[in-house]
């Protein structure tokens, strides 16, 4: 049979030696224990003392741990004893003497029990239970909570997870643990008596949170009563994506968030349980380690001051918000407080929610360090998917309108031999051949100029963060440094972020403590000058075109007093992108300082400083070679003006700079004392807390526009004295906001399931002049919860693991910045408003004053449940709210003669009310296979209430207007009924007679739904096995509608022939072109000047109207792949030879697929029209690695 191979020697030798070296290690453990703790030295006097407090003394000078019934101890006669020398157990003997108990040494420590077994009034018996704690790896958990249920007896796990107690014939341990799922245990007295007891629990990674922040105070999550929701680190991180907020869609219930750009620099709207102002910052407030972050700048401030022109406040768009500058990897977690009393303690600044961000704190021991990377390329839009003619279709476009006889009589006169149409007037007009002129129609039918190539990339971005953390002795410490390269797929759509962060914790002694955090970044974002939309042209422009031809726009504009006319405006979007930038920068620096200072048991102080400081430098410019600039000089850059013409241009010499910076200094101090108490031998809890808050934020900005600008000769500007009279402006802005607050919040917990908590703040603000009563406004917020799950005739349940009832009731106020109490005049903006008689510009009103405006108010309701089931396996969370906000600011029309268009008035009123939905399920739990589904929805519904507002009519058909009892982005259409039998122009009901200047547009127009979606969530399952992981996010939004892209996007004028240059939609080559087509298309005809497409007394014409007719809408219902993503852990074994700890590495994919509505034909669903910082959403692919030394 031959030799046994060396494989089937060891199999047979590996469990004898496995036995032999338990053997061993329990002969050790044994022997170990030769010095038990009843031979401790121990001195203890006590005289006529309760015998429960002397044995707390005698454990407390002992170290030993000590096991008994309380109801039998308090039971015992007081205790007189004197020893001076000896051990513990001739100590415990005449302790114990008269009491009618007896002790005995169990795994370390002293168990005390009756010195002879009595009958329980129920005929049961008292036994001693010994045994250990393991989680599932079998590991001894130390610190577990053991209790029996029904009683008050229990015990604490030591540190090798051996317990010992009392407990009678069929009773239950209930045994608990933070971030373990609890357990109840039946333990019989056989089984106790022969074996020690192993209770297992597993990991509650789904388990509610324990700690709740909210940037005040760290809550007991069984203390918590308001509507809050936790994210952790693992929770938020996808790499490679530009900014935190981003990361948050499709993951909270009650937070919408719509990414209107694919632009990395975009900043996506973010909405917590709907809106609550109509004017003011509708977003959420953040708040970073207990301090209060504040946007770097707020747009819609200076849009209601005025501070800043249309190019400039584009380039300001670029900035981002609160947290663009945050290094993820530095987050632990981020806590979601969407109620009225989890946010009252804001008091005026948390309408809209807040979001709390807690960062990473160093842990004790030696330095650990981390580096995350990843590296990606985002892929070019493309014309798969969009209904847009190619050049033979555009090509073929062309030859029926001149066969209708529509192309020569509808074209604008310009020159040029590039398109069909030019090509065709070149053939008329003897300049080519008709062989010349078949030949280069042939050639424009096969150019198909990809412009999505020409004008986008396959864009690179990569990611590096470095993060160290230690402590030594009282002092720990968390350092971070990151550098992100981020590019979008459009070509000049970046940016550049450095991040640096320093949190260091000491304890200066037993009583006080400090908590130092510094967070600096620096960005540097680049984009496009305003009007320029890549976007756009790629979507309106003709693929016929040769991206390197120049062609024709429009006349020059520079009258007929300046003879020979100029040639005309010629344009190349490839080299307009070569004569425009914008590009900005911001640095932000905050410095936060919290003091911790426990002034006697149970009492403590909190003093929380911070200042931030933010700088914003931008500038948008044109060059003297852009389109804009050639438009405003009058003619072509090549073009040798006479000096004649050169006089009357507006800006004969070089191009435009529009420059602005802004600077805002924030600081803020809070002060705060704490005092937690506990009642009934700590079966209750009570905690109340007050203190003071005062903050100011100092805002310095100032803005240019500056002519005469030359880039390439060294960034100098040579204006003329026209255009610096003319072109140039200036503009300086100075803003105070003082709050003052007050607070205090109380919370009582009886028995650990009924929870009472109420919140009061008020504050004053210097918005509001000198009328006092207006200065001070209280915010109040009332809750209660009920803890079901820990009521005695629920714990046993095994269908139901945890059940919680919450109602809140509470207030919350917001201040609009913008306005103020003083009336601010300004000189006219418009050069050549000049009083003849001082020669001084004419004064204008830049604001009216507004001592009479009140704080916006908001009142909500809330009801919640959290369910959990089958040992939390399943876990849901829902909430009812109920939002009514008044004295919102609105806007009113003024008569000319007051100076200003609109003032501001307390006069809105709206509603919110809503369903925030989350639903866990753990469908497989093994030791090395794991998935989990979540499952989370918000449904908004909001209102608009009676207000003053004088909406514009534009405003009804962009969703901009706050019409009584529909939501906001409540939006109206035309009402299109059919195209007309006799020359196929669009017709429309109810506009005979209207004028829209006078009326309700309501009457005559038809209600089309909201913009924004009443529903949104997201469904993420998450697959483990044992080192791999798999995960998916999928985003959906529903209720929304949008309308569609127009058909003909360049209508001009009363005639819809396309311009020669731009493409359109292929639906037009199914449009109406004789009579009896209205029965089979609605694409409406294509017809000249010589008809008539003007609506008497309305802005559109027949054309632009069918673009913003209800047949244009359609539904905006769609599900989105956010994130497909795969990781694995490297074996430790096999890392560590190389000098690591842990080496992780993943792939990832996003925006992978899109399901919508099919009218969409291709058009994105969350993309918001298709402006200057409008960029596709486009699919992202990915690597990413974390290294731990």
């Amino acid at each position: 049979m031959g030799l046994p191979s060396c494989r089937r020697v060891m199999q047979g030798c590996a469990m004898p030696l496995l036995l032999l070296s338990l053997f061993f290690l329990l002969t050790g453990r044994l022997l170990a224990q030769d010095n038990p703790a009843l031979n401790t030295k121990i001195k203890y006097k006590a005289v006529n003392q309760p015998l429960a407090t002397v044995l707390k003394e005698i454990r407390t000078i002992s170290g030993v741990r000590f096991t008994y019934n309380t109801d039998q101890v308090k039971k015992a006669p007081a205790v007189t004893v004197d020893q001076q020398s000896g051990t513990l157990k001739q100590l415990l003997e005449r302790v114990l003497s008269n009491s009618g108990l007896d002790f005995a040494e169990y795994f370390g420590g002293i168990l005390i029990y009756p010195d002879k077994p009595k009958a329980n009034p129920d005929k049961r018996l008292s036994f001693p239970v010994r045994g250990r704690v393991v989680d599932a790896a079998n590991n001894p958990l130390g610190g577990a909570t053991i209790q029996v249920v029904g009683t008050q007896d229990g015990s604490v796990t030591l540190p090798d997870g051996l317990f010992s107690l009392l407990m009678q014939e069929h009773q239950q341990l209930r045994v608990s643990m933070l971030g373990m799922k609890t357990t109840i245990r039946t333990v019989t007295m056989n089984e106790a008596s022969d074996n020690l007891v192993v209770i297992r629990l597993d990991t509650a990674a789904q388990a509610i949170q324990e700690v709740v922040v909210n940037g005040y105070q760290k809550i007991d999550a069984r203390m918590s009563t308001a509507s809050v929701f936790k994210l952790n680190a693992a929770d938020i991180i996808q790499p490679g994506v530009s900014s935190l907020d981003k990361m948050l869609q499709g993951k909270v219930p009650g937070l919408m968030i719509i990414n209107t750009t694919g632009s990395v620099n975009g900043r996506p709207t973010i909405r917590m349980r709907g809106t609550s102002t109509f004017v003011g910052n509708p977003s959420p407030l953040w708040v970073i380690d207990n301090v209060v972050r504040p946007d770097p700048v707020d747009i819609s401030t200076t849009q209601l001051n005025n501070v800043l022109s249309d190019a400039q406040t584009g380039n300001f768009s670029l900035v981002g918000n609160a947290i663009s500058g945050i290094n993820p990897y530095d987050i632990e977690s981020i806590t979601f407080l969407r109620d009225a009393a989890a946010t009252a303690i804001y008091g005026v600044r948390a309408a809209n929610g807040v979001i709390v961000v807690t960062t990473k704190r160093g842990k004790a021991g030696p330095m650990q360090i981390s580096y995350n990377t990843s590296y990606s390329f985002q892929q070019r839009p493309s014309y798969r998917n969009l209904n847009l003619m190619n050049s033979q279709q555009r090509v073929q476009l062309s030859q029926e309108m001149h066969e209708d006889g529509l192309a020569l009589n509808s074209y604008d006169g310009l020159k040029e031999s590039i398109s069909y149409e030019g090509l065709l007037q070149a053939l008329y007009a003897r300049e080519i051949t008709e062989t010349q002129f078949k030949v280069a129609v042939t050639k424009l039918g096969a150019q198909n100029t990809d412009w999505f190539k020409v004008l986008f990339r396959n864009a690179f971005s990569m990611n590096h963060s470095l993060q160290i953390d230690g402590g030594a002795g009282k002092t720990t410490y968390h350092g971070s440094i990151s550098y992100n390269d981020n590019r979008g797929a459009a070509q000049l759509d970046g940016n550049k972020n450095y991040t640096a962060n320093l949190s260091l914790h000491t304890e200066a002694g037993k009583r006080l403590s400090f908590d130092f955090n510094l967070m600096a970044n620096y960005s540097q974002m680049r984009g496009y000058f305003s009007g320029v939309s890549v976007l756009s042209y790629a979507l309106q422009t003709s693929r016929i075109l040769d991206p390197n031809i120049v062609y024709p726009v429009r006349p020059a504009d520079i009258g007929f007093s300046a003879l020979p006319f100029p040639p005309p405006i010629t344009f190349n979007m490839v080299n307009d992108l070569t004569q425009s930038e914008n590009t900005n920068s911001k640095g932000s620096l905050l410095t936060s300082l919290t003091l911790n200072y426990k002034i006697m048991s149970g009492l403590y102080f909190q003093n929380v400083s911070s200042v931030i400081t933010d700088a914003v430098e931008s500038m948008s410019a044109a060059y003297e070679g852009s389109r804009y600039i050639s438009q405003i000089r009058g003619w072509p850059l090549d073009y040798v003006p006479t000096d004649k013409q050169i006089a009357i241009s507006n800006l004969p010499y070089g191009g435009i700079a529009n420059l602005a910076n802004q600077n805002v200094l924030t600081y803020s101090t809070r002060n705060m004392l704490t005092y937690n108490a506990s009642f009934f031998n700590n079966r209750d809890q009570f905690i109340v807390s007050g203190g003071t808050e005062i903050s100011s934020s100092q805002i310095k900005g100032q803005s240019s526009v500056e002519p005469g600008y030359y880039p390439d000769r060294g960034m100098s500007f040579y204006p003329d004295s026209k255009s610096l009279f003319l072109q140039s402006k200036h503009s300086l802005t100075r803003t105070t906001n003082n709050t003052l607050g007050m607070f205090g919040t109380a919370t009582y917990s009886m028995n650990n399931k009924y929870v009472l908590g109420g919140t009061i703040r008020t504050d004053g603000s210097n918005r509001f002049g000198q009328y006092s009563n207006a200065k001070f406004l209280p915010n109040y917020g009332l809750s209660a919860r009920w803890s079901v799950g820990n009521e005695s005739w629920l714990q046993t349940s095994r269908l139901i693991s945890g059940l919680d009832l919450r109602a809140t009731f509470g207030t919350q106020g917001n201040v609009v910045t913008a306005v103020g109490p003083e009336l601010i005049a300004t000189y006219s903006p418009v050069g050549t408003d000049i009083n003849p008689a001082t020669g001084i510009p004419l004064l204008g009103i830049k604001s009216l004053p507004y001592p009479y405006l009140r704080w916006e108010k908001t009142a909500q309701w809330n009801f919640g449940i959290d369910l959990s089931l089958f040992d939390r396996r399943v876990n849901v969370s829902g909430d009812y709210y109920l939002k009514r906000s008044k004295d919102l600011i609105a806007t009113k029309v003024l008569p000319y003669e007051y100076g200003v268009d609109v003032m501001y008035k307390n006069a809105g009123r709206l509603l919110n009310r809503g369903v925030d939905f989350h639903l866990s399920v753990e469908v497989i739990r093994r030791k090395n296979t794991n998935l989990i589904i979540a499952f989370n929805n918000s449904k908004n519904f909001n209102e608009v209430g009676p207000n003053d507002f004088q909406n514009d009519f534009s405003a009804y058909l962009n969703g901009q207007a706050f019409i009584p009892g529909k939501p906001i982005s409540g939006f109206y259409s035309y009402k299109y009924t059919g195209l007309s039998p006799v020359n196929g122009t669009p017709t429309f009901s109810n506009l005979n007679g209207k004028t829209y200047m006078e009326g309700d547009p309501s009457t005559y127009l038809v209600y089309s739904g909201q913009m924004q979606p009443v529903i949104t969530g997201g469904v993420s399952p998450t697959f483990r096995y044992k080192n791999f992981s798999a995960s998916m996010l999928l985003f959906y939004s529903l209720g929304g509608h949008k309308r569609l892209n127009t058909l003909n996007p360049q209508v001009a004028g009363t005639a819809s022939v396309p311009n020669p240059f731009v493409n359109v939609n292929k639906a037009l080559l199914d449009r109406w072109r004789k009579p009896g087509d209205e029965n089979r298309t609605n694409i409406p005809a294509i017809v000249d000047q010589t008809t008539n497409t003007a609506i008497p007394d309305f802005p559109d014409n027949l054309y632009s109207a069918y673009d913003k007719s209800d047949y244009r809408v359609v539904s905006n219902n769609f599900i989105r792949c956010k994130q497909l993503s795969f990781s694995y852990l490297l074996p430790k074994p096999l890392v560590t030879k190389i000098g690591v700890k842990n080496i992780s590495a993943g792939l990832f994919v996003y925006n992978l697929f899109t399901i919508a509505n099919k009218a969409l034909q291709g058009q994105d669903p969350e993309i918001d029209g298709v402006g200057t910082s409008a960029l596709p959403l486009t699919r992202q692919y990915g690597f990413n690695m974390n290294v731990i030394f």
